[in-house]
């Protein structure tokens, strides 16, 4: 439904809405978050039973429980309005002085995250009497022909908000602004100007471009629906917020009319989104939240406070946004998210619950525990580049934001949480979670490891694992019908559909894969097994489902097995299945029983893909000029041993030298072209339909002494391979790691130096099994997240009766796939 220009949408109904910003950096707007589909319904058309946001334009509109009050007479922006007070405070009572609190706290939050205040003398020289900068300096391109991600017309409001944090004071480098009616005047007539021109058609939150605003209309809009609801409503709700008693009556009537149109959305279908959920709904209802301070309104504080609690809970269905009962974060139903949604959500909760610490808004005991899950959850995934002491992201868990360098300051740039407020909320919480990882995440080590974070964790909600230990840290990243691969928005990562193909990256310095993307050959991502260039990479093509169940690992927290069914989603040419074990005394062991191909490409297994740093070893000795070895034995580069099997039919391939690639054509980065020195290596399983299983052994964090030691000393040895078992013992530390892929189960059998009898393994159904044979630990886990129940029977002579057995009741909900211990 098209709005009459004349209409400006103000909720002013029973919240009586208004709001201010978040502290949204310039890295967060729409390319942190917010600008893809979320709960809607598969053809991208909102739920039939969800009002849709054109609803709201009907004042009558039985589906609009916060209905919004259409205001036939729209105030039009006038600096010499006088001040505005507020009219619809709430009553005082013992809410008065928590909002004050509050409002205080807020503030320093706002302040604390204003930026480039050096810059303020240069931006009060070159602001127009109209309040418009230069276009030089400001890109005000709006609607069709706008860049829909970081749409960079906020940059005329990010120079506002940094005047007003001057201007209110506490900003550093800035007291001579404090107060300042220089200052101010040229707030109020920047502000202005954006009133002016803002959109009065409700089509333009979220449909830019289409028949409900059609390319042409007039105002401020973007087509990507995070721009006009979360990106400038936050943005402009902080400015109101900090010179709240010097706005005009218009000013403040404008702040109001922008932010409540965003805390209208509540309850109903965004285009382009569906149901706002995750770190979406935060970042609404802290505009909500910032309004009600504002406006000293408790109603509007207490509804978004609620609506956040309900938030941010343990989210147990499948696919779901928000926090996962193993410590992940999903966004876009099905994408692991932590390093970016999860960390904007992880901000959000921060600060709002900072702020309202001790009053009557204080987060409650089932938030806290979310809460401190993610957190917990959160250190897995964070290394730190030890040549710059940053901490930063594990890639997988970064989506589409790989496509950007650190250096345009996204979630690639470093966590993006401010560590000292975990600190501070683990100070007010109690939390010894949060306070223990603080004490993690700010301590300097001379690795790519954080703290004293060590062993090893499944994600079974997103089919993710880590193991980290004595200066390194590796995941590996995988997906199924539960999970997705990646997705391309707004242009960002195209190329990516191999992301989550079995990736395996590994962290010594933290620098082995820093701003290399736009240089690498996404045909060759570390870790996958891939027929080279067989599937086309495009941004329509790169997001999919996985194809099958069986996908996941089993974890005893020290030691872990991870394994993956897989067939390519858009071509159905290339089928495997591939283990990953990673064992005591840091080894780490690969297994692929089966290939299978119709494509004429080669198939290969990625070892890795990275940074060049220092020698090659191929079989101990210097690489030469070609970097082929028809019968490896092992290889070494930059601190990481590969040991391969003597019956391998595999060729080696390493690759070194200078590639280039240019950021813009993975995404919208506008650094250029990218240059940097790469090492990648592959085994080569060839062309042909025929396949004879490989397995390899890998040793992180070693020189070429220690390499070559532990590849000697090493007992471990592969007891099944094949497309129902793969299994590998390890003698020296008595541990039988075993797949078992069939929907049947199977049977292992292998000889342990404790025994002078075989030891039989058997599973009644498709598993991942670690047997402890010194301690009769079994830790087991279904994969397919399928079963409730599983049997295993160990038949030795050492436990006096030919066969022990034991019955795991699997976990479901939230909790399937999750790993359980028994012992014999």
């Amino acid at each position: 439904m098209v709005w009459p220009t004349n209409v400006l949408f103000i909720v002013v109904a029973a919240l009586r809405v208004t709001v201010s910003a978040t502290s949204i950096s310039p890295d967060s707007p729409d390319t942190h978050s917010f600008n893809t589909l979320s709960n809607a319904s598969p053809s991208g058309e909102p739920p039939s039973n969800t009002p849709s946001l054109s609803s709201l334009a009907n004042p009558g509109s039985s589906n609009s429980p916060e209905r919004p009050t259409a205001v036939t007479s729209p105030p039009t922006a006038s600096s010499s309005d006088a001040t505005a007070t507020s009219t619809n405070s709430a009553t005082p009572g013992p809410a008065s002085s928590d909002i004050a609190v509050m409002t205080e706290r807020r503030l320093s939050f706002i302040v604390a995250g204003a930026t480039k205040a050096t810059s303020i003398p240069q931006w009060l020289s070159t602001l127009g009497p109209d309040g418009k900068w230069p276009d030089s300096e400001v890109d005000y391109t709006v609607g069709c022909d706008a860049r829909p991600a970081n749409w960079p017309a906020q940059d005329h409001w990010n120079r506002i908000l940094t005047m007003s944090a001057a201007f209110h004071g506490g900003l550093k480098n800035a007291d001579q602004y404090v107060k300042d009616p220089t200052i101010l005047s040229a707030i109020s007539r920047a502000m202005d100007f954006w009133f002016q021109n803002d959109f009065k058609i409700l089509g333009c939150m979220d449909s830019g471009g289409t028949a409900a605003c059609p390319c042409g209309t007039p105002g401020f809009w973007n087509t990507n629906w995070f721009s006009n609801i979360i990106l400038i409503p936050n943005l402009v709700s902080q400015s109101c917020l900090l010179i709240a008693e010097n706005l005009t009556k218009t000013q403040s009537a404008n702040c109001t009319n922008i932010s409540g149109r965003t805390y209208g959305t509540f309850g109903h279908s965004v285009h382009g989104l569906g149901i706002a959920t995750g770190a979406n709904l935060l970042d609404i209802a802290k505009i909500g939240i910032d309004q009600g301070l504002r406006n000293l309104n408790t109603s509007i504080i207490t509804d978004a406070y609620n609506r956040i609690h309900n938030e941010v809970l343990i989210e147990n269905e499948l696919k779901a946004d928000g926090i996962r009962a193993d410590g992940s974060f999903g966004q876009h139903g099905g994408l692991i998210y932590n390093g970016n949604y999860g960390k904007d959500f992880t901000n959000d909760v921060l600060f709002l619950e900072i702020v309202a610490g001790g009053t009557q808004f204080a987060a409650g005991d089932a938030t806290k525990e979310a809460f401190s899950t993610l957190i917990a959850g959160d250190l897995w995934m964070i290394f730190r580049n030890v040549l710059t002491g940053v901490l930063h992201w594990d890639f997988s868990v970064l989506g589409r934001f790989i496509s950007f360098p650190v250096a345009d300051n996204q979630a690639t740039g470093s966590i993006k949480i401010n560590i000292t407020q975990i600190r501070e909320l683990g100070e007010e919480w109690d939390s010894d979670v949060l306070t223990l990882a603080y004490a993690a995440l700010s301590t300097n080590t001379t690795n790519a490891n954080v703290g004293s974070v060590s062993g090893n964790r499944m994600f079974f909600a997103n089919d993710y694992m880590v193991h980290r230990g004595p200066g390194y840290v590796t995941s590996v990243r995988m997906y199924s019908t539960r999970t997705k691969n990646t997705e391309c928005l707004n242009n960002q990562n195209p190329l990516g559909f191999h992301l989550s193909d079995g990736t395996v990256y590994t962290y010594m310095q933290g620098t082995e894969y820093e701003d290399i993307a736009a240089a690498w050959d996404w045909n060759l991502i570390p870790g996958i097994t891939t027929d080279f260039g067989a599937t086309p990479l495009t941004c329509g093509g790169a997001e999919h489902f996985g194809i099958h169940a069986f996908v996941g690992g089993a974890s005893t927290g020290k030691v872990g097995a991870a394994a993956m069914q897989y067939t390519n989603p858009t071509t159905k040419a290339l089928s495997w299945q591939k283990a990953w074990f990673f064992l005591d005394d840091d080894v780490q062991h690969v297994m692929i029983p089966s290939i299978s191909h119709t494509s004429n490409a080669s198939v290969y297994s990625v070892l890795d893909q990275k940074r060049l740093r220092g020698p090659v070893l191929i079989n101990n000795s210097p690489m030469n000029e070609l970097g082929n070895s028809v019968h490896p034995e092992t290889l070494w580069h930059d601190n990481i041993g590969y040991a391969f099997s003597s019956t391998s039919q595999a060729a080696l391939s390493v690759q070194t030298g200078t590639k280039t690639g240019d950021w813009g054509a993975i995404g919208i980065s506008t650094q250029g072209n990218a240059t940097v020195d790469l090492f990648a290596a592959w085994l080569n399983h060839g062309t042909d339909a025929s396949f004879e299983p490989v397995s390899y052994t890998v040793f992180p964090a070693v020189d070429q002494h220690t390499f070559r030691r532990k590849s000697v000393e090493t007992r471990l040895r592969d007891v099944r391979n094949d497309q129902i078992v793969s299994a590998v013992y390890d003698d020296k530390h008595h541990v039988l790691a075993a797949i078992f892929w069939d929907t049947a189960g199977g049977s292992v059998e292998f000889q342990s130096s404790l025994f002078g009898e075989p030891t039989q393994v058997t599973s009644s159904g498709n598993a991942v099994v670690m047997y402890r044979v010194d301690t009769g630990e079994v830790t087991a886990s279904d994969p397919s997240q399928t079963l409730t129940s599983l049997q295993l029977a160990v038949n030795s002579g050492h436990f006096g009766s030919p066969t022990k057995h034991l019955t795991f009741n699997l976990l479901t909900g939230g909790l399937a796939g999750s790993s359980q211990t028994q012992k014999i």
